[in-house]
């Protein structure tokens, strides 16, 4: 089978043209090298990569270590998909003229061609959630084979990057710790046999952690082994919030918008959403905080205008007696222990 890969040429300090030659840089912006091979269709796109490297241009960069799909290290962009080039045929990433453009994954930095910074991208954040067992005499949960369910679900995670790709969040912050690190966070959290859960979740719950995912799903359909990181950061949330952990100390909109959520549903039977973006920041009458008001008054003022919001009373609506009483059992089961 013939193809022709195509590659990038690019340096992170010098980002410009190859020459003809690939000798040196010219220019200001990287351009594209086309390699011409002739391989069997179900040879892997890294070992096309390889080949190229071998027999036509050693100083062509890019990763890759296991070649079984169990490091996430040759991870990359082939036009619109995104694929572990070790797992990908070339006859399934060639498109219709025998053509497989490669790239880095969007959210990364390039340290040349196809050679992204990981540190920068994933591992960073992955050594922020602490990636180890702590281990203490608080530890007094059984392990059994359901206990380390999870554990496991968790440990199928390869670090490939394609869920911290697809990530919405990224786009528009790329400290946030994202789904990649947060699955992680996700098998400490979960194992029996780890005593510092509430503190893990402490230091989540800050900003740019567990609490800024904003639900979008993309990252569970963009991970290939089913883990679903984007379930597994709402589940996560779930549990931080039983164990009374609503948000880090630094981090306290959540907590109080958590608080507002429910208090509001609990009082009036329905939501207030005045009430809880006064509550969520800090405004008046739950408290006074000049940045909340200077960010939230031009939104404030666009929904009165419009009728979207009202100075009238928040009105209680038909059997919030009854919704007030749900809370109330809620809490004493909570009191009891679940029991």
């Amino acid at each position: 089978m013939e193809i022709t890969v195509k590659v990038p040429r690019q340096d992170k300090n010098s980002a410009g043209k190859w020459s003809t030659s690939l000798e040196k840089m010219v220019g200001g912006t990287a351009s594209e090298q086309s390699y011409m091979l002739d391989v069997d269709p179900e040879t892997s796109v890294l070992d096309a990569l390889v080949q190229i490297r071998e027999e036509q241009d050693g100083s062509l960069a890019f990763r890759g270590s296991c070649r079984t799909g169990m490091c996430g290290d040759c991870t990359l962009a082939s036009g619109r998909d995104h694929i572990i080039s070790c797992l990908t045929t070339v006859e399934a990433a060639a498109n219709k003229e025998g053509e497989i453009s490669l790239t880095t994954m969007h959210n990364t930095e390039v340290i040349k061609d196809l050679m992204m910074d990981w540190n920068q991208f994933m591992w960073d954040k992955y050594k922020a959630v602490r990636p180890w067992l702590v281990n203490g005499s608080e530890t007094n949960d059984s392990v059994t084979e359901e206990s380390l369910e999870p554990v496991r679900k968790a440990m199928r995670c390869t670090m490939c990057g394609l869920c911290d790709d697809g990530c919405t969040v990224i786009d528009v912050d790329k400290t946030f710790l994202g789904p990649a690190a947060l699955t992680k966070l996700y098998r400490f959290v979960k194992d029996p046999r780890d005593a510092d859960t509430v503190q893990r979740f402490k230091e989540a719950g800050e900003r740019r952690g567990l609490w800024d995912c904003v639900h979008c799903w993309e990252a569970s359909e963009h991970c290939p082994w089913g883990i679903m990181p984007s379930h597994v950061i709402v589940e996560m949330r779930e549990q931080s919030l039983a164990l009374g952990v609503k948000s880090g100390k630094g981090n306290p909109m959540v907590a109080r918008h958590y608080d507002g959520f429910v208090a509001s549903v609990r009082n009036s039977g329905w939501l207030d959403e005045r009430a809880l973006a006064s509550k969520s920041y800090g405004l008046p009458p739950y408290g006074f905080s000049p940045s909340g008001i200077i960010s939230q008054a031009p939104i404030a003022i666009k929904a009165l205008r419009r009728g979207k919001a009202s100075l009238m009373p928040h009105p209680k609506r038909p059997g919030q007696k009854e919704i007030a009483k749900i809370f109330e059992r809620s809490e004493k089961k909570a009191k009891e222990g679940g029991k």
